[in-house]
């Protein structure tokens, strides 16, 4: 399965806004440079041991959720039966609800701009073709 890098950014993100961090208190959190931190925020091509360092630096965060979407945000702890909201959570639950459907939206937009681009490169691909039989 490819790693989609602006999915994972987006859904870092969404994490980061949740937890109210900003580049610099992720940075702090996690001991990765801010640099490193942005590139990955930024959806830029970085170093999976990156990615996969900082992730490990986040106890609470589901590392599979982050990389492919798997999953919940937060790994859940929890006893059968049990409900107990994730630890910074607000008890505001209309808010995240509106904050994950934009994030629903946006990764929904980018896998479209995905396929557009595979649209396109297809479309180019056959236009070689067709001009190097003129």
């Amino acid at each position: 399965m490819a790693i989609n890098l602006q999915q994972t950014s987006a859904r870092l993100n969404f994490y980061m806004r949740i937890k109210e961090l900003d580049v610099y208190q992720l940075s702090v959190l996690t001991k990765t440079p801010p640099d490193v931190v942005g590139c990955i925020l930024q959806g830029e091509e970085y170093c999976m041991d990156d990615l996969v360092t900082l992730l490990k630096q986040l106890p609470d965060l589901n590392s599979r959720w982050v990389i492919y979407g798997e999953g919940n945000v937060f790994k859940c702890e929890e006893k059968e039966g049990e409900h107990n909201p994730p630890a910074g959570l607000k008890k505001d639950r209309s808010a995240y609800l509106a904050e994950m459907q934009a994030l629903l939206h946006q990764l929904e937009e980018i896998e479209k701009q995905k396929q557009q681009q595979t649209n396109l490169d297809h479309l180019r691909s056959r236009i070689r073709d067709l001009t190097k039989h003129i």
